[in-house]
């Protein structure tokens, strides 16, 4: 009830200005009124004076009023102001001041830069708001236009089963578009059976033949979806399947078949084959039965080779043979057969390996297996020939150089020595037979060449400056894989200057393309040096990252840093123009230090959020290098202790996430990091010294309550205050205060509570752009 007496001295000031305000109307009236009667008296020359005239009205005018621009690209606005002393305008787009990223931005000035991607409807609105009253605008319609064109390094192309082919999709424009390019197939195989593209262009056929073999591959400008290039696919398929089976098989007995399927060199055919049995004098288990052996099935397919065991029946069927068929999945119309005599004797016999190539001069061993028969006297033949001749081959005894002739006895190991010429048939028959019962026999073909035959995979490549490429050999006709590694090129006259490649087939490009950039990679046979295999090398000049500098880092930093691209073709800042680093598609201010590096500054704005962002060079000449994602992550809400003992010395299910401290970019290679601790010491107050010495450094609790320690830490770069520190523990050790103490120094006050746990500490800092390290037990409460 206090108020009242309040209200009541309210409303008596109230009835006081209200009765002012009564008189001060009553005074106006009676003014008036004599104005009036003076005005209109007797022969009086007065009128009633004109009220002032209103303010005048505030006007826009912007030019120009409407406009088309490139994507990239920039148009500049003026907007004039009259009617008011404050002529400033405020600038926005589609409503949005200052504009966005979809519409495009507009500068204080009026400058307006169009975005690299097509807005929705193809036109913006530009508008000038008057500072001095907001309901006054003008408005310009901006009409984003595109005149990219696309085009691919191929239209037409062939690719085997499972291989990869890459594609390059090249964006032209007299703009700044984003050069992003969106990879798509489709075909009547489609979605299923016509293969993948990634996002880099890298087009995998499928594993399994389509239906139809031709697709599409589609690159689409992220910029602008209307533009699209495309090449015609050809899937093709030219693996090769063989089946090796004894021609003969006793009744009852068992064999082992294998069904080899030969992939083109960097190709991938799904490897399952299915298997049937038939027989013109049988059905069902009266042919036998054949079980695919399980034991090599992965993933859900049976790997090349594939094998099965065929058990024949116990009673030969008549006529006394069946037919094993195998067909290839990845390819139906891709079948090998095999005929298998049932024999109604009790003995086998097989040779291994199956089947061969050989070189002419050139030996293997051949091993045959006998059973179901006491006697073991083996007789060999080649072409039918008992030991063979000069002409088809010879059997020689194992390991004997010259050959020693060989045609029959105990020996269950032989080599077939090739002739010095193609043998006519080709491939020859080896046939190894029981002495005691003809009818138990086995026979390999053996393909002879008329020599070494070197392959080099892959056999037509490009690489980038700096680049690693690895090369393979394979050699045909010969148990000897090991070859020599050449490099040549008509531009290889200097030392190094076409790089270098390994005894291990490891190639290493130059750090600039030689001129011509087109070389030969060859691998000479060390079994016959006189024959070779050849791979057709280039080394693009085009610009190409290799690495950047940092790669990751932490998401929200406040301060931004300096990103270094390393690679190769860039041009540098000693030309006008030089290379452009490009983030998002986005050109910034770059400093090439050479033709191999260059950097640029990154804003806290450009990584305030997690996720990837594209990096690339773009060179005066317009080519665009290979685009790298510098990975941006979200920072852990909080820290994981992982406890290790001697009796626990390891932990499972972490999952680390480690990211590089954006400072890498900035730092020469003989300074450390700027959150590297490199001596860490106790701080004397009294005269303000910093002893640095070794670790850790004993912190004294007090009996009871709260002490302070001192301590001091140095970096090559330096530590300053806007960095934090913090010591590991349940948090009783708090730093209190952090003062510069010169020289790189920073000095720290730590408040150490008596209920302090005893132990070592960890002292962790963190600068502002959330880089983070740790000084790993350099504190001792005691």
């Amino acid at each position: 009830m206090r108020p009242l007496p309040q209200m009541r001295k309210t409303n008596s000031a109230m009835r006081k200005i209200l009765s002012a305000t009564s008189a001060f109307a009553l005074a106006f009236v009676l003014l008036a009124a004599g104005a009036w009667t003076l005005g209109c008296g007797g022969g009086g020359a007065g009128s009633v004076a004109p009220p002032p005239p209103p303010p005048p009205s505030i006007t826009i005018t912007m030019t120009p009023q409407a406009g088309t621009v490139l994507l990239g690209e920039t148009l500049n606005f003026s907007a004039t102001v009259s009617g008011t002393s404050d002529t400033a305008v405020v600038w926005s787009v589609d409503g949005i001041t200052g504009g966005s990223v979809q519409a495009g931005t507009v500068s204080a000035d009026g400058v307006y830069m169009a975005p690299t991607d097509l807005p929705s409807g193809g036109t913006v609105q530009v508008t000038a708001t008057s500072h001095a009253n907001t309901t006054k605008s003008a408005t310009a319609t901006i009409t984003v236009s595109s005149d990219i064109a696309l085009s691919l390094s191929v239209n037409a192309a062939s690719v085997e089963l499972g291989a990869t082919r890459s594609f390059l999709a090249t964006v032209s424009s007299k703009g700044k578009p984003d050069s992003s390019i969106h990879w798509s197939v489709n075909g009547t195989s489609c979605p299923n059976s016509c293969g993948s593209v990634d996002a880099s262009g890298n087009y995998t056929a499928p594993q399994i033949a389509p239906g139809s073999a031709t697709v599409n591959l589609i690159a689409t400008s992220v910029a602008d979806p209307s533009k699209q290039s495309s090449a015609v696919v050809t899937i093709t398929s030219h693996f090769t399947l063989q089946l090796s089976a004894p021609a003969n098989v006793d009744v009852g007995a068992s064999s082992v078949l294998t069904a080899t399927l030969t992939a083109v060199p960097g190709s991938n055919p799904n490897q399952q084959v299915s298997w049937s049995l038939q027989g013109t004098g049988c059905s069902g288990v009266s042919c036998g039965t054949l079980a695919i052996n399980s034991s090599v099935q992965a993933a859900g397919t049976i790997p090349s080779p594939s094998t099965a065991t065929y058990t024949a029946p116990n009673t030969p069927p008549q006529p006394n043979s069946v037919l094993v068929t195998v067909i290839a999945l990845a390819d139906q119309t891709k079948r090998a057969q095999a005929n298998i005599t049932i024999e109604p004797g009790g003995g086998s016999i097989a040779i291994s390996p199956p089947s061969a190539t050989l070189a002419a001069h050139h030996r293997i061993t051949l091993t045959a297996a006998l059973s179901g028969t006491s006697n073991s006297t083996i007789s060999w033949s080649v072409n039918g020939i008992a030991g063979g001749n000069s002409t088809a081959g010879q059997i020689c005894v194992t390991g004997f150089n010259p050959c020693a002739p060989y045609s029959s006895g105990t020996a269950t190991q032989v080599d077939y020595v090739a002739p010095g010429a193609i043998p006519a048939p080709n491939p020859v028959t080896i046939s190894a037979s029981s002495a005691a019962d003809s009818t138990l026999s086995a026979s390999a073909p053996i393909t002879v060449l008329n020599h070494v035959v070197v392959n080099v995979l892959p056999n037509t490549t490009t690489v980038a400056p700096l680049a690693v490429q690895v090369f393979t050999a394979a050699i045909q006709g010969s148990a000897n894989q090991n070859v020599i590694w050449q490099i040549t090129g008509s531009g290889c006259a200097q030392a190094g200057s076409c790089g270098g490649i390994n005894s291990s087939g490891i190639y290493t490009a130059p750090a600039v393309a030689p001129t011509p950039n087109a070389l030969q990679v060859i691998a000479v046979s060390q079994d016959d040096q006189t024959q070779w295999g050849t791979s057709n090398l280039t080394i693009s000049k085009a610009p190409n990252i290799l690495a950047l500098h940092p790669a990751s880092l932490y998401a929200g930093g406040s301060n931004g840093f300096t990103l270094r691209v390393d690679g190769s073709g860039f041009v540098g800042s000693s030309s006008n123009p030089s290379s452009t680093l490009l983030l998002g598609g986005a050109p910034r201010i770059t400093n090439c230090f050479s033709g191999n590096s260059c950097s640029a500054p990154i804003n806290g704005a450009d990584v305030a959020q997690a996720g990837n962002v594209s990096i690339s060079i773009k060179n005066p000449d317009g080519t665009l290098s290979n685009v790298v994602q510098l990975v941006v992550v979200a920072p852990n809400t909080s820290d994981d202790v992982i406890t290790l003992t001697s009796a626990s010395p390891a932990a499972t299910g972490k999952d680390i996430v480690v990211v590089e401290p954006t400072t890498a970019g900035v730092d020469s290679d003989a300074d450390e990091l700027d959150i590297d601790v490199a001596a860490i010491g106790t701080f004397a107050v009294s005269n303000n010294t910093c002893s640095l010495a070794g670790n850790p450094i004993s912190l004294l609790r007090p009996s009871s309550g709260a002490s302070v320690a001192d301590i001091c830490l140095f970096s090559q770069a330096g530590f300053d205050t806007s960095m934090s520190y913090t010591v590991s523990g349940p948090g009783d050790i708090s730093v209190i205060s952090k003062q510069p103490a010169g020289l790189g120094i920073i000095h720290l006050t730590l408040q150490v509570p008596a209920t302090a746990a005893p132990g070592e500490r960890t002292l962790f800092i963190q600068n502002s752009n959330l880089d983070r390290t740790a000084a790993s037990g350099v504190l001792r409460i005691e």
